[in-house]
């Protein structure tokens, strides 16, 4: 089971994954408009465009790619278009990549609660499809 933390995600050692969509621009940038996604689109010039290209080679604009992870940086997907809400589903699809990851590597990974804020779930739709996670994820709420 993962371990949920209150504070700043982004003080925190490990790999870091933001919870996005597969919404392409124009100009190949993903759509990283608000909650953690835009923090890291702030912290990281460009990150953006490289989830962006990233997506395209992997499944295109709004299609299903469930983690992609760029150095100690990664995307887990919760919906397809940015303006939707949250999909349980692709939740649980994204949660199986990193609970594949987290249990092969060990290393330390933090993500924030995925599709609760911009997102439009609640806690108890979403804390039974991140149980599965293994305890080196640390799953952060502001």
């Amino acid at each position: 089971m993962p371990i949920f933390k209150t504070g700043e995600m982004f003080r925190s050692p490990g790999f870091k994954i933001v919870t996005t969509n597969s919404f392409i621009t124009r100009e190949k940038r993903l759509v990283m408009g608000k909650g953690a996604a835009l923090q890291l689109r702030n912290m990281i010039p460009d990150i953006d465009l490289v989830f962006g290209k990233l997506i395209l080679e992997a499944c295109g604009h709004l299609g299903t790619y469930g983690l992609l992870m760029n150095g100690k940086y990664g995307a887990a997907q919760v919906k397809y278009n940015f303006m939707d809400k949250a999909d349980p589903d692709l939740i649980a699809f994204s949660m199986g990549f990193l609970a594949w990851e987290a249990n092969i590597n060990r290393y330390v990974y933090n993500i924030n609660y995925p599709g609760i804020g911009n997102g439009g779930l609640s806690k108890e739709i979403v804390r039974p499809i991140l149980n599965l996670l293994p305890n080196n994820v640390y799953v952060w709420e502001k």
